[in-house]
């Protein structure tokens, strides 16, 4: 047979989700990373020759690769390797493993850690008078489960600066000794933690492609074929991006990525000119950065989330947002005029009023061109302004797989926000229902202590609204209500919670034409399942695994 009609490999007995909702049963052949067939087992004969490779899909679902829309594979990938405190639940646990590990690595200058709660601690946070007991002769810094928060020693806040008199930077806050200018240990926001973060020991590039390794194993165990990374944020990012570009060179990347710029405050529009020069260099076959990364606000929990109204426990107050309006507004408008995407953290209603508000501006003042500008998390969002997405072109880029009652919701959401604004937060069939663009993504590796990059528990929770059977993590102290769903509303179907987890990244993320779905052409980007999800009559994913991964017509997982 001709060269140009042999397939590299077949899948067969696949039951495969196509565009419109449809499963084709049968078969799939792939040549040169690409879907070249699909149909009946008898016309795929044709693409057979003595070196075609088979696989048995033992009539289970075929997906396209997930795509995430928003997660920290540099950052995610680097932190696996530091101090974890994501297994501890209360400050003994915390200390405990600090000084395991502070102890087990004499030998760094500094150290870096991630994981704690807000709950075991006071509204001030953690200090550092406990850190400095673990941790005296060197600087110490742990980022929060959100990445929100920092908690540092003595010997970080001498490297960095910070004083009675040191001023909050813009966008963040220093918590203070009641009744007092002294730093408590607690930093809150990017611009203040990276007061820190950029005078420890910076990764290099080989540091970052160790991290990027890290990340592609877990990513590929998971279904994970395309991603947007969300942000290098406390550490210099060109290394990173050039890291990306050589492993996309070398051919050991398996995934497409889509990076982001961060952006600061401080900075405004002019620093757009070495966003600009960053977006030629760094630039491969499965590597784009095009993206500009802001954050709005911060987290409710920490109450730097940006409210429309006061917080329920602090009469009077409802945050400050990190940009202030006519800033962003500016800088939106120059990332606009420069083609930049825009993707902005916002938690809290205010954040997403003020953020809709500014990019409206930046696409008016630049002819309406719509570039797919993205929100993030949406965690307490005013239905008034869901409506406004789909009018201006906007994509809501949603982390799902939080989207149930947990012991949080008892012991810091409701006294913040009162019962009422807490049972109006995660929307998700509102979205749907006013034709909004929605990409689902995980956020890993910040958000609770059951933060996961699993698909299917973004999945499956926004389908059942209540928590997934199959989370390893031991939620405790939990009331008898946290197994009721959560807003059961608000639940949306499985067919459009796997279209969210592929189409809807490949759409946010301009791939869409070469990716995203299964469809004669496009790259072969696949996910082999344990079962065929849409024969099931609970339709819930609890016990649904990835048996194997594909990219780009290669095998990159398999159980």
């Amino acid at each position: 047979m001709s060269e140009e009609k042999k397939a590299d490999l077949i899948l067969f007995n696949g039951v495969f989700f196509t565009p419109n909702n449809e499963s084709l049963e049968g078969c799939l052949a792939i040549r040169g990373g690409r879907i070249v067939y699909m149909g009946s087992e008898t016309g795929s004969k044709e693409f057979v020759d003595n070196n075609t490779q088979f696989v048995d899909c033992h009539n289970n679902s075929v997906l396209p690769g997930f795509f995430d829309s928003h997660c920290h594979a540099f950052m995610g990938g680097r932190l696996m390797n530091s101090c974890l405190l994501t297994s501890g639940r209360t400050k003994e646990d915390y200390f405990r493993l600090i000084k395991q590990y502070a102890d087990q690595h004499k030998e760094k200058d500094s150290i870096l850690g991630f994981g704690w709660c807000h709950m075991p601690f006071e509204s001030i946070g953690p200090s550092k008078v406990d850190l400095d007991r673990l941790i005296p002769d060197r600087p110490a810094i742990f980022l929060s489960i959100d990445y929100h928060s920092a908690w540092v020693n003595s010997k970080a806040l001498e490297i960095a600066n910070i004083k009675e008199n040191t001023p909050d930077p813009s966008g963040g806050h220093i918590e203070r000794e009641s009744g007092s200018k002294e730093p408590h240990g607690c930093l809150r926001e990017m611009p203040t933690i990276r007061l820190v973060t950029t005078n420890i020991s910076q990764p290099d590039k080989k540091e970052w492609k160790d991290a990027l390794q890290n990340y592609m194993k877990r990513a590929a165990e998971n279904g994970i074929t395309s991603i947007f990374d969300a942000g290098i944020l406390n550490s210099q990012q060109e290394p990173g991006f050039s890291a990306a570009v050589e492993l996309d060179q070398e051919g050991a990347l398996t995934i497409r990525m889509r990076l982001s710029h961060l952006c600061i405050p401080d900075l405004g529009k002019g620093q757009v000119t070495k966003l600009v020069e960053a977006r030629q260099k760094y630039q491969s076959e499965n590597v784009s950065l095009n993206v500009a990364k802001l954050f709005m606000d911060g987290t409710i929990e920490g109450h730097t989330g940006f409210l429309l109204e006061p917080y329920e426990d602090r009469p009077g107050f409802r945050g400050k947002p990190v940009w202030e309006l006519e800033n962003f507004k500016e800088t939106a408008l120059e990332l606009q005029k420069n083609g930049f995407q825009i993707h902005v953290h916002s938690i809290s209603d205010g954040a997403t009023r003020n953020t809709i508000d500014g990019l409206e501006y930046a696409q008016s003042e630049n002819g309406g061109k719509q570039l797919r500008h993205t929100l993030a998390h949406l965690e307490l969002v005013n239905r008034e302004d869901i409506k406004r997405f789909n009018k201006l072109g906007l994509v809501a880029s949603i982390q799902p797989s939080r989207y149930y009652m947990d012991s949080d919701y008892y012991k810091e959401t409701v006294p913040l926000l009162s019962k009422k604004r807490a049972n109006e937060r995660y929307l998700l069939e509102d979205f749907k229902k006013n034709n909004t663009n929605i990409a689902f993504g995980s956020d890993w590796p910040w958000g609770t202590v059951s933060s996961s990059m699993d698909p299917f528990k973004a999945i499956g929770t926004a389908v059942i609204r209540s928590k997934m059977k199959n989370d390893s993590i031991d939620e405790y102290e939990l009331k008898k209500e946290v197994d009721n769903p959560y807003e059961y509303d608000e639940r949306i179907d499985l067919k459009s919670a796997i279209e969210y987890h592929t189409i809807g990244g490949a759409y946010q993320n301009f791939t869409e034409e070469f990716t995203g779905t299964i469809e004669i052409g496009k790259k072969a980007d696949l996910v082999i399942l344990n079962e065929d999800v849409f024969s099931k009559r609970d339709a819930t994913t609890k016990d649904t695994q990835v048996v194997m991964t594909l990219f780009d017509g290669r095998i990159v997982y398999s159980q």
